[in-house]
């Protein structure tokens, strides 16, 4: 067992408990937008907690101005990941990349399948999102975490949706349990997906 989460309320949000083993992907059906940010910031900080061997799959950011006159390329940042692990050159496997490519000119499925990469050098355990991930990019990224459970990977992934349900390990929807009139009908709205 990697880790156990006991039923907890974020954010007016029931997450009802689950236990992560190794090779196995467990989705937590969260409702995305800025308004619900909060609730996977909080759930990550929570996870890795519990289990130090467990990492976040970062979004990728330039926020320095220096970053803004010279742009990270591809090549300059996979020089930070272990050299050892296969998953090290698997972006170089889409034929148009290239290590000069400056990744703020990548789309955001491209973005978040380059942090995948990188994350997955250092460890087979991940958190991922699939924010700023169109649907396309979306099932490549699934392929992807599937390859990673073939070789005793484990994954948490925060998911809006429920294209995966029928495929992964575990599928846990989040109940809203607060008493906003905006979200009144969310848990049915889920239900009937």
């Amino acid at each position: 067992m990697l880790l156990s989460f006991k039923e907890q309320i974020i954010e007016d949000f029931l997450i009802p408990s689950f236990i992560l083993n190794e090779g196995e992907i467990i989705i937590l059906e969260i409702p995305n937008g800025v308004e619900f940010q909060k609730i996977s910031s909080r759930l990550i900080e929570i996870l890795t907690e519990i289990c130090s061997e467990i990492k976040y799959v970062e979004h990728f950011k330039e926020n320095s101005f220096l970053n803004k006159l010279f742009p990270t390329t591809i090549g300059q940042y996979l020089k930070k990941c272990n050299k050892n692990s296969t998953y090290t050159n698997k972006i170089y496997e889409i034929e148009w990349m290239k290590p000069e490519i400056k990744i703020n000119s990548l789309a955001g499925s491209y973005r978040r399948l380059l942090s995948l990469y990188k994350t997955l050098t250092f460890t087979k355990s991940i958190i991922i999102d699939l924010l700023g991930v169109d649907p396309i990019g979306g099932i490549e990224i699934y392929k992807i975490l599937k390859q990673n459970q073939k070789e005793n990977g484990s994954t948490i992934l925060f998911d809006s949706c429920n294209e995966f349900e029928k495929d992964c390990t575990n599928f846990i929807r989040v109940k809203y349990v607060g008493t906003d009139e905006r979200y009144k009908d969310y848990n049915k709205i889920m239900a009937d997906k």
